[in-house]
């Protein structure tokens, strides 16, 4: 099959769909992915066909970790001046593609247009939550609210506002979209909602969430992506067996202001508890004036290799960093800045692997040192070790596949039957 996934954002909305096609492609299936183009060369790397799409999501990411934090309505407003200059020519590029697709598999922000032309073309699709939205389990309110203690009825309000508030806005802005390029697509934008009327693939973790309740919604855990044949430089090894397990320190997409800021508060914290550091620039470029020795920096490295070998993780919350440092067995400090950071910071905190997340705002050289005391202490870090072996039994993208297959194979016996 010629299998169309699309998503948009940065490295965390993007690399599940790598790990998926890397799976789609070693079952014998052509996978073609959709995403921003800078990650032109991450997609090559696996062999999966790219479309680059427009934007710099380096500028959304910045806006987003300095303007948005935690406000959903200013990070609507965001998302939406960045999107709307972008749209037609992002629509244009999925048209093409899926025109020529059997089946088509969109996230959060493409699952309006995705199923658009899912509908326009004949062809499946397969709607992905990286995060708990379309069908969420009847224990949580919606993410806007991760550590509230609302009581049923008001959680289920809490998402009827959030996907009436998306629902309106994905229909009111291909309404504008339409108006400048009527050749994008029909004149009305249908809607079917994830889980009830198309399949719903839930690619994070029970240990972290567990399953919705919808009838056409399979839960596979988080997709993670090995990179087997990576070596490391000769310099990371080295630095590696010169001392204890280090801390790893990873902001990833989070290009903030602060980052001169936030890398002091890291590195005294460091110093005063007596940890060595893996310090990744990520998009916050993160620098070192002097660099001890007792610190290495590091662009991208791979954290199915690199957490095992650590005794803790600073992250920002992001669900590909959470799920990895949780499925790796350590704890993790998380300091969360906005969309669906504080919502994982907080399930992560829940499972007793981790202790308090630390907002922005609050961060303090201080309340950094207790967190790594209490993320180092043995208890914190057995609990750590018991969440990662539930994780371990996860399937991710092996069940996935597993699932568009059957799925693809039902299809296909219904539509011989009927003729």
């Amino acid at each position: 099959m010629r299998i169309f996934m699309c998503t948009y954002g940065s490295r965390g909305d993007v690399q599940p769909f790598v790990a998926l096609g890397k799976a789609l492609r070693a079952a014998g299936h052509t996978p073609i992915l959709a995403a921003p183009a800078r990650f032109t060369t991450f997609a090559a790397a696996y062999g999966i066909d790219f479309v680059p799409l427009p934007g710099d999501v380096e500028t959304l990411a910045r806006q987003i970790a300095d303007e948005a934090r935690n406000r959903p309505l200013r990070l609507i407003g965001i998302v939406y001046r960045f999107a709307l200059p972008l749209g037609v020519e992002v629509a244009r590029r999925l048209q093409r593609v899926a025109a020529n697709a059997d089946l088509i598999i969109h996230t959060f922000l493409t699952v309006a247009i995705g199923h658009l032309y899912a509908q326009q073309y004949g062809i499946s699709e397969w709607a992905v939550d990286l995060f708990p939205f379309f069908d969420p389990p009847d224990e949580i309110a919606n993410i806007m609210w991760p550590h509230t203690s609302m009581g049923p009825r008001r959680r289920r309000l809490s998402h009827r506002f959030a996907h009436t508030v998306f629902q309106y806005s994905q229909q009111f802005t291909y309404r504008m979209l339409r108006r400048r390029a009527p050749d994008i697509g029909p004149p009305r934008l249908s809607w079917a909602m994830p889980g009830r009327q198309i399949p719903l693939l839930l690619a994070y973790s029970s240990a972290l969430v567990p399953p919705g309740t919808g009838p056409l919604t399979v839960q596979t855990g988080s997709w993670h992506l090995e990179h087997t044949d990576w070596q490391p430089p000769p310099d990371l090894r080295a630095f590696l067996a010169s001392g204890p397990p280090p801390v790893v320190v990873n902001f990833g997409s989070m290009a903030t202001r602060n980052a001169p800021q936030l890398m002091h508060i890291v590195l005294s914290a460091l110093r005063q508890t007596g940890q060595r550091g893996i310090i990744q620039r990520g998009w916050a470029r993160l620098e070192l004036t002097d660099r001890p020795n007792d610190i290495y920096l590091a662009d991208e490295l791979p954290h199915d290799w690199l957490l095992p070998q650590a005794a803790a993780m600073i992250h920002h919350g992001g669900a590909g960093t959470t799920a990895t440092a949780l499925r790796a067995g350590i704890p993790a400090i998380i300091i969360p800045f906005a969309a669906d950071q504080p919502f994982w910071a907080w399930r992560a905190h829940l499972t007793g692997a981790n202790p308090p997340p630390i907002p922005p705002s609050e961060l303090s050289v201080a309340r950094l040192c207790h967190a790594l005391e209490q993320a180092l202490s043995p208890e914190q870090r057995q609990r750590a070790a018991n969440i990662s072996a539930q994780m371990q039994l996860e399937r991710g993208v092996v069940a996935a596949v597993e699932q568009i297959e059957r799925r693809n194979f039902e299809t296909e016996r219904e539509t011989r039957f009927t003729r």
